[in-house]
Protein backbone atom coordinates (compact mmCIF):
# COMPACT_ATOMS: atom_id res chain seq x y z
CA UNK A 1 0.00 0.00 0.00
CA UNK A 2 1.23 3.50 -0.83
CA UNK A 3 1.58 6.16 1.86
CA UNK A 4 -1.10 8.43 0.37
CA UNK A 5 -3.51 5.48 0.10
CA UNK A 6 -2.90 4.68 3.75
CA UNK A 7 -3.51 8.30 4.79
CA UNK A 8 -6.86 8.34 2.98
CA UNK A 9 -7.77 5.03 4.64
CA UNK A 10 -6.87 6.49 8.03
CA UNK A 11 -9.03 9.54 7.36
CA UNK A 12 -11.96 7.21 6.64
CA UNK A 13 -11.37 5.40 9.94
CA UNK A 14 -10.95 8.53 12.04
CA UNK A 15 -13.66 10.82 10.64
CA UNK A 16 -16.46 8.96 12.42
CA UNK A 17 -15.12 9.78 15.87
CA UNK A 18 -12.64 12.62 15.48
CA UNK A 19 -12.94 16.17 14.23
CA UNK A 20 -10.41 16.49 11.42
CA UNK A 21 -8.63 19.83 11.53
CA UNK A 22 -8.57 21.81 8.27
CA UNK A 23 -5.30 21.54 6.34
CA UNK A 24 -3.88 19.30 9.10
CA UNK A 25 -2.71 22.29 11.16
CA UNK A 26 -2.46 21.82 14.92
CA UNK A 27 -0.75 24.22 17.32
CA UNK A 28 0.72 26.16 14.38
CA UNK A 29 2.34 23.09 12.77
CA UNK A 30 1.27 21.23 9.65
CA UNK A 31 0.71 17.46 9.68
CA UNK A 32 -0.61 15.04 7.09
CA UNK A 33 -3.64 14.49 9.33
CA UNK A 34 -4.53 16.28 12.56
CA UNK A 35 -7.65 15.21 14.46
CA UNK A 36 -9.18 15.87 17.88
CA UNK A 37 -11.78 13.96 19.86
CA UNK A 38 -13.37 15.65 22.89
CA UNK A 39 -15.98 14.33 25.28
CA UNK A 40 -17.57 15.67 28.45
CA UNK A 41 -18.95 13.18 30.95
CA UNK A 42 -21.60 14.55 33.28
CA UNK A 43 -22.30 13.33 36.77
CA UNK A 44 -25.87 14.04 37.79
CA UNK A 45 -27.75 14.00 41.04
CA UNK A 46 -31.43 12.92 40.94
CA UNK A 47 -32.38 14.46 37.57
CA UNK A 48 -30.68 15.22 34.26
CA UNK A 49 -31.14 18.94 34.85
CA UNK A 50 -29.10 18.79 38.07
CA UNK A 51 -25.59 18.39 36.69
CA UNK A 52 -23.31 18.58 39.68
CA UNK A 53 -19.96 17.86 38.10
CA UNK A 54 -18.32 16.93 34.82
CA UNK A 55 -15.08 15.49 33.47
CA UNK A 56 -13.44 16.41 30.15
CA UNK A 57 -11.39 13.99 28.07
CA UNK A 58 -9.48 14.78 24.89
CA UNK A 59 -7.51 12.74 22.37
CA UNK A 60 -5.28 14.38 19.80
CA UNK A 61 -4.13 12.35 16.80
CA UNK A 62 -1.24 13.69 14.67
CA UNK A 63 -0.01 11.89 11.55
CA UNK A 64 3.23 12.49 9.64
CA UNK A 65 4.23 10.66 6.46
CA UNK A 66 7.57 9.88 4.87
CA UNK A 67 9.56 10.25 8.09
CA UNK A 68 13.21 9.63 8.87
CA UNK A 69 14.59 8.24 12.13
CA UNK A 70 15.92 11.67 13.12
CA UNK A 71 12.50 13.27 12.49
CA UNK A 72 10.82 10.61 14.66
CA UNK A 73 13.36 11.19 17.44
CA UNK A 74 12.69 14.95 17.43
CA UNK A 75 8.91 14.57 17.30
CA UNK A 76 8.82 12.07 20.17
CA UNK A 77 11.00 14.38 22.26
CA UNK A 78 8.53 17.21 21.60
CA UNK A 79 5.44 15.33 22.82
CA UNK A 80 5.87 16.29 26.52
CA UNK A 81 6.33 19.96 25.57
CA UNK A 82 3.28 19.81 23.31
CA UNK A 83 1.24 18.05 25.98
CA UNK A 84 1.97 20.58 28.70
CA UNK A 85 1.14 23.45 26.35
CA UNK A 86 -2.28 21.94 25.53
CA UNK A 87 -3.60 20.77 28.89
CA UNK A 88 -4.97 22.67 31.84
CA UNK A 89 -5.13 20.36 34.84
CA UNK A 90 -8.19 21.14 36.97
CA UNK A 91 -10.62 19.03 38.91
CA UNK A 92 -12.68 18.79 35.69
CA UNK A 93 -9.79 17.40 33.60
CA UNK A 94 -9.97 13.63 33.19
CA UNK A 95 -7.46 12.80 30.47
CA UNK A 96 -5.54 14.10 27.48
CA UNK A 97 -3.99 11.56 25.13
CA UNK A 98 -1.55 12.37 22.33
CA UNK A 99 -1.38 9.74 19.60
CA UNK A 100 1.60 10.36 17.29
CA UNK A 101 1.55 8.31 14.09
CA UNK A 102 4.48 8.04 11.69
CA UNK A 103 3.80 6.51 8.26
CA UNK A 104 6.87 5.32 6.34
CA UNK A 105 7.36 3.34 3.15
CA UNK A 106 9.72 0.94 4.89
CA UNK A 107 10.63 0.95 8.59
CA UNK A 108 14.19 0.35 9.71
CA UNK A 109 15.42 -0.94 13.07
CA UNK A 110 16.22 2.51 14.44
CA UNK A 111 12.68 3.77 13.79
CA UNK A 112 11.15 0.69 15.39
CA UNK A 113 13.40 1.01 18.42
CA UNK A 114 12.53 4.69 18.91
CA UNK A 115 8.80 4.04 18.79
CA UNK A 116 8.81 0.95 21.01
CA UNK A 117 10.94 2.62 23.70
CA UNK A 118 8.93 5.83 23.83
CA UNK A 119 7.13 6.48 27.11
CA UNK A 120 5.29 9.54 28.32
CA UNK A 121 2.70 9.62 31.08
CA UNK A 122 1.94 12.15 33.82
CA UNK A 123 -0.74 12.40 36.46
CA UNK A 124 -1.80 15.59 38.16
CA UNK A 125 -2.47 15.71 41.91
CA UNK A 126 -2.52 11.92 42.26
CA UNK A 127 -4.82 11.71 39.20
CA UNK A 128 -7.51 13.75 40.95
CA UNK A 129 -6.89 16.47 38.36
CA UNK A 130 -6.50 13.98 35.52
CA UNK A 131 -3.62 12.52 33.56
CA UNK A 132 -1.93 12.70 30.18
CA UNK A 133 -0.31 10.03 28.05
CA UNK A 134 1.64 9.77 24.81
CA UNK A 135 1.18 7.00 22.26
CA UNK A 136 3.62 6.36 19.43
CA UNK A 137 2.74 4.36 16.33
CA UNK A 138 4.94 3.50 13.36
CA UNK A 139 3.22 2.22 10.21
CA UNK A 140 5.25 0.35 7.60
CA UNK A 141 2.96 0.83 4.59
CA UNK A 142 4.91 -1.44 2.23
CA UNK A 143 4.91 -4.50 4.49
CA UNK A 144 1.54 -3.78 6.18
CA UNK A 145 3.08 -3.77 9.66
CA UNK A 146 2.43 -1.59 12.68
CA UNK A 147 4.86 -1.01 15.56
CA UNK A 148 3.62 0.62 18.77
CA UNK A 149 4.79 1.62 22.22
CA UNK A 150 3.24 0.06 25.31
CA UNK A 151 0.56 2.77 25.66
CA UNK A 152 -0.74 2.17 22.12
CA UNK A 153 -0.75 -1.62 22.26
CA UNK A 154 -4.54 -1.87 22.70
CA UNK A 155 -5.16 0.37 19.66
CA UNK A 156 -2.80 -1.34 17.23
CA UNK A 157 -5.54 -2.95 15.11
CA UNK A 158 -7.04 0.42 14.19
CA UNK A 159 -3.86 1.42 12.37
CA UNK A 160 -3.13 -1.77 10.38
CA UNK A 161 -2.84 -0.66 6.73
CA UNK A 162 -5.16 -3.29 5.27
CA UNK A 163 -8.63 -2.47 4.07
CA UNK A 164 -11.59 -4.63 5.06
CA UNK A 165 -12.64 -7.29 2.58
CA UNK A 166 -16.06 -5.65 2.28
CA UNK A 167 -16.63 -4.07 -1.11
CA UNK A 168 -19.32 -1.44 -1.58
Amino acid sequence: MQIDEYCSLLVQRLHRYFNLLPDGVFNGRKYEIAAIYCIRENQTVLFKENVMDYLDSKEICLVSAGCTAEFIRRELADIPVLAFSQIQPTRHHKSTIFTRIFVVAEADREMIRLVRRFHFSRSFRLSLWGWTEGRAILVDAEHNKVFVNSAARMHKKIFIPVQNGNKS
